[in-house]
Parts: C-alpha cells; sequence; structure tokens
C-alpha cells in the first residue's frame, strides 16, 4: 500500500539525520558540493539520476537500480573533464613559473596573475581508467584514480590561489532485490559498500609562497585516509491505474528514488600511505564523505518508432554543509535513438545548480563516447559562480 511507501522514506531519513560521525574529518576551503563519483550521462541531464539508474551508474547513483537490471554490463573507462579556460590559466601560470626571475618579480608576476583573475575558479577532473562490473542484483567497481583539483583566484589576506584537490581510489560493490513491502507497484532496495582511500589538500597559497615554491601542491602536503562507508538506495514505481484522473500518468510510468549516500559518515580516520608515504608534521584527515539524501523523480515518455527518453527531477545533497536550494535543484531531459542493440545514441539537457547542462552519447558496438558540457556553482550561499566544465568520456562496453 501508499502508506508502506511512506514507510519506507522515513527509515531513509532516519539514517540520514540519526547516526552520528566517529572521526572528524578535515575541512575543504571551497563551497562546491564535491561528488566522490560522476557519470557524464547523468551530468548531460542536469545530474539528475536518482530515480534512473539503469546502467552501471547505478551502484553510486541508487544501488536500487541493480534489482532492474534485465543482463549484464562490463564498463572500462577513461574520463576527463576540464574548465574552458583552465588552459589559458596553466600557461600564464608555467610562463612565470619557467622565467628566470629574482624571487621579488617573481612573486610580483604571480601577484598580478592573481589579481588579473580574481573571482575566475578553474577545475580539472580526470578519472584515467575506471572499471565497474554490473549483472542484475549486484554488481563491482574499482575506480584506482579519481582526482578532482579546483584552483580559486582570491583576494584575502593578499592574493592567493584556494587550492582544493581530491584523489580518491574506490572498491565498491552492490546488492539489490525488489521486496514486497507495498502491493502497490514496484519497490526495489540496493545497498553499495565501498573502500575509499583519499588524498587530500585544500589550503590558500599566497603569492609569496609562489615564489619560492611554484608547486602549488606537493606530495608531502596531502593529508590521506581511507574508509568504509555505504550508501543505501530505494527506487518505487507506483502502479497507475487505467481509469480515473490518475490515469494521466499511465503512459508517463512514474518512478521515484531515495538515497541515502554515506550512511555512517565515518572519515578517513586510518592511513595506508598509499601517496603520502612521509606525512611528517601533518595533522588532520581528507574531507569526509558527507551523508546526504538524495530525492527524485523520473517520468517516461511513451515510444515512437525508434525513440524513446525521460524526464527527471531531483533534489540531491541534502545535509551537505555547502547545501542551498539552488546547488541541491536538478533537472533534465534525456531523448533515446535505436536502430539496434549495437547502434544507439542518445541526446540530453539539463539544469545543473541553476546552470545549462547537455549532453550526447553515441553507441557503436562495443564502444561509446559521451560528450557532456555543464557547470558547477563555485558561488556563497547567496552569490551563485559558474564554472563551466566540458567533458568527454571514453567507454568498452561489454
Amino acid at each position: 500500500m501508499f502508506h508502506r511507501g511512506i514507510f519506507t522514506l522515513s527509515i531513509l531519513f532516519f539514517l540520514l539525520f540519526s547516526i552520528s560521525p566517529a572521526v572528524r574529518a578535515g575541512e575543504s576551503i571551497s563551497t562546491t558540493i564535491h561528488h566522490q563519483y560522476q557519470s557524464a550521462r547523468a551530468l548531460g541531464m542536469g545530474d539528475a539520476f536518482t530515480a534512473v539508474a539503469s546502467d552501471y551508474a547505478a551502484m553510486f547513483y541508487n544501488p536500487a537500480g541493480l534489482a532492474r537490471r534485465e543482463n549484464g554490463q562490463i564498463n572500462l573507462s577513461i574520463d576527463a573533464a576540464v574548465a574552458s579556460s583552465f588552459k589559458d590559466f596553466a600557461d600564464e601560470f608555467s610562463k612565470i613559473s619557467s622565467a628566470v626571475l629574482t624571487d621579488a618579480a617573481r612573486q610580483t608576476a604571480y601577484f598580478d596573475l592573481i589579481q588579473k583573475h580574481y573571482g575566475d575558479v578553474y577545475s580539472l577532473r580526470l578519472t584515467p581508467l575506471q572499471g565497474v562490473w554490473v549483472r542484475p542484483h549486484w554488481g563491482i567497481a574499482f575506480i584506482p584514480a579519481d582526482i578532482s583539483v579546483e584552483l580559486a583566484m582570491h583576494k584575502q589576506v593578499g592574493p592567493s590561489i584556494n587550492a582544493t584537490l581530491y584523489a580518491d581510489s574506490t572498491l565498491a560493490y552492490s546488492y539489490a532485490k525488489d521486496v514486497n513491502w507495498i502491493n502497490n507497484g514496484r519497490m526495489s532496495l540496493g545497498v553499495t559498500g565501498k573502500f575509499v582511500n583519499r588524498a587530500f589538500f585544500s589550503k590558500a597559497v599566497s603569492a609569496t609562497e609562489l615564489a619560492t615554491n611554484n608547486q602549488v601542491v606537493t606530495e608531502s602536503d596531502l593529508l590521506e585516509g581511507y574508509t568504509l562507508d555505504a550508501d543505501l538506495g530505494m527506487l518505487w514505481t507506483p502502479e497507475v491505474p487505467g481509469e480515473g484522473f490518475l490515469s494521466m500518468f499511465s503512459l508517463a510510468r512514474p518512478t521515484f528514488g531515495v538515497v541515502v549516500h554515506n550512511i555512517a559518515e565515518s572519515g578517513f580516520g586510518s592511513n595506508l600511505k598509499l601517496i603520502n608515504k612521509n606525512p611528517g608534521a601533518l595533522t588532520g584527515t581528507p574531507e569526509k564523505l558527507y551523508r546526504v539524501l538524495d530525492v527524485g523523480s523520473k517520468w517516461e515518455y511513451p515510444n515512437l518508432w525508434i525513440f524513446g527518453g525521460r524526464g527527471v527531477l531531483d533534489v540531491r545533497d541534502i545535509g551537505h554543509p555547502n547545501w542551498n536550494w539552488s546547488k541541491g535543484l536538478h533537472a533534465g531531459l534525456e531523448f533515446d535513438w535505436k536502430l539496434a542493440n549495437w547502434w544507439k545514441g542518445h541526446y540530453r539537457a539539463g539544469i545543473n545548480q541553476g546552470f545549462w547542462t547537455a549532453g550526447l552519447s553515441a553507441e557503436f558496438g562495443f564502444t561509446n563516447l559521451d560528450l557532456v558540457s555543464y557547470a558547477d556553482n563555485v558561488g556563497t550561499f547567496n552569490t551563485p559562480v559558474e564554472s563551466r566544465v566540458y567533458a568527454l568520456k571514453m567507454n568498452l562496453d561489454f
């Protein structure tokens, strides 16, 4: 019955707000909401994927989606996402670094560079290789390195670069199944357990410091630690009556999703020293995986010849310290075309944190190419700031 679906939602809300963190994690000076995993497909449709979760990315967006898979999928991919003007800034920075200058002249050059770009934010995200294998009801993923860099130009005590870096290695296992908790429609539950090793840096680096050492971040600066955590997700597709007022939704086939990410929120209190083998006098631990709640809905379009698609609406990251409605709202559209199982494509558009997104996928045989443009809101609570990013993902799907 419908009230049992509400009861399940209540359990997920309880998990979000009732478990206290065991370890205090270091905090980022960035106001960007960092996602431990991101999907090019999801980003193209505004990063609203909670109630879709129909491919291998379900492991990290909503593991309940694996209960609805009808076949297996192995995905091997390489991802790169970069801000549009990152290269121009990097070239200017490198020119100063390689020039033959006195420390005073170099400091002035960095001072002028930061002043010139004051207010700008440059980001880069690289995942050199990731492998995911999903089957009906379960999946396993290994991501050896997922590296995110954000450089924000600021004038605090003096001109400085607010540098934030995440370098995550992730091993995850998911399991999902349908449950008979309601008589109205289909309900699926899923869980993803994950081991994450994180190297982390988030500090303001002044022009004076850059003049004596032009490496914004070095290996010895990185806080490092590992954690074990889990995501718990639910999908519910109600049975829509064929008659009456609600029958208008029968063609749309709505699905609703809820996910609590990082239910333990235990922090990175233990250290394997995989990256920074000599932490020296460093104290503290990397920024923790915050316990957050995602809720979302999916509305399928009626299929027409070779075309289909869906509309999506999510509110994500509820409970994150940088959350507000502007950053939490995600919406999008996805259009599919399919000539054969081995030849198909997708077009996407959406709104992510108040800024437009667009993407496309082309699948031919075992190869799949994803292109996407999206933007993160890197501003404060009251001042949205757009950081436009262009991303490419090259896949092998089996």
